[in-house]
């Protein structure tokens, strides 16, 4: 079968690589110049499923690693705060991870793909996996877009773990990810655009040295809101269809989860079932709609622990059950703390 792949992101990469093992002719477009494409987000997942993904990509995740997390600290509102036990959560280098996905991939950098791009009718399928943009699909009523930005700094000393910051209301947080060796991703996404522990960091941090500044805001509405899949011969990848965990702003992970859906439908049938795909989808990440619910009462001021008791416990049991994905341990008590001091 002859497919096209918007975007080399992570889904992009990871889906063609996949693909064009499988015996299909694969072609990739990049809207970004080779030079300057850069994957964004602070390189932080799961091992637990990088390990996974990696293996089927025939790729040795262990090769990729920059930092083991032990713990994670969340500094919470009216100085609260909570430590989360690692149970796998890593930052590893995923610009190479990446271009080592795409090694043997023919990709066209540069190009500009619209729906309404002639070049583009010759395939069988189009994949969009242009993530935030959606370039190639019609827009959803109901998307939910938090602005961000973020730097990748070298010259950090004396901070060795993962921190947050999370901001009154569940209206954004700040995130340090260590790199190792004295580098670090160092962010901010909030709806109120304040961006607070930016450049409280940079104050504390004098000798840290900004490498990049990227901008780029997080989807947090989910598959649930972010129909049509699909549009004649083009269909949704990862982020481009709301595969990004609401409460984390996370895409890694559900995007790669969506990559396999994909392949699955794919090979059950080449003429690919939209319907059967689209159900797989909702299904399998049915519960981040129960997680979107609760981040928008939270930020809205109207979540309540006892009115939206059984969202809540629906939101535990689901990560519970997938607690190597998110690469954390998972606690009820402690997720009820860490809501109410938001």
């Amino acid at each position: 079968m002859k497919l096209a792949i918007v975007g080399a992101g992570v889904a992009g990469s990871y889906l063609g690589n996949r693909l064009q093992e499988e015996g299909h002719h694969i072609q990739v477009f990049e809207e970004s110049k080779k030079d300057v494409h850069w994957p964004v987000c602070a390189w932080g997942a799961s091992k637990n499923m990088l390990e996974i993904f990696s293996k089927n990509a025939g790729l040795d995740f262990e090769n990729y690693i920059l930092h083991r997390g032990k713990k994670l600290r969340m500094d919470l509102p009216a100085n609260n705060t909570e430590y989360l036990e690692l149970k796998g959560l890593v930052t590893y280098d995923k610009y190479h991870w990446e271009q080592d996905l795409c090694k043997n991939l023919n990709i066209k950098y540069g190009v500009h793909c619209t729906t309404e791009s002639e070049f583009l009718k010759e395939y069988d399928y189009v994949v969009d996996c242009t993530g935030l943009h959606r370039s190639l699909l019609p827009r959803s009523q109901e998307d939910f877009i938090i602005p961000s930005y973020e730097y990748l700094v070298d010259n950090v000393d004396g901070i060795e773990e993962f921190y947050v910051i999370g901001y009154k209301g569940a209206r954004g947080y700040f995130w340090f990810f260590p790199l190792g060796n004295g580098r670090a991703y160092i962010g901010a996404g909030d709806i109120d655009r304040r961006y607070f522990g930016i450049s409280e960091f940079f104050e504390k941090n004098p000798q840290a040295k900004v490498v990049k500044k990227i901008g780029r805001p997080i989807r947090l509405s989910p598959p649930k809101r972010m129909l049509p899949f699909s549009y004649t011969n083009k269909i949704g990848v990862g982020e481009s269809i709301g595969c990004v965990f609401p409460m984390l702003g996370e895409g890694i992970i559900p995007s790669l989860l969506c990559c396999d859906i994909f392949i699955e439908v794919l090979n059950k049938d080449p003429r690919f079932d939209a319907k059967l795909y689209e159900k797989r989808v909702l299904k399998k990440f049915g519960y981040y709609d129960d997680v979107y619910r609760i981040v928008r009462m939270k930020m809205d001021g109207k979540l309540s622990t006892i009115k939206h008791f059984k969202l809540l416990m629906s939101m535990y049991r689901n990560m519970k059950r997938d607690e190597k994905r998110f690469g954390f341990g998972i606690d009820f008590e402690q997720m009820n703390r860490l809501l109410k001091a938001l």
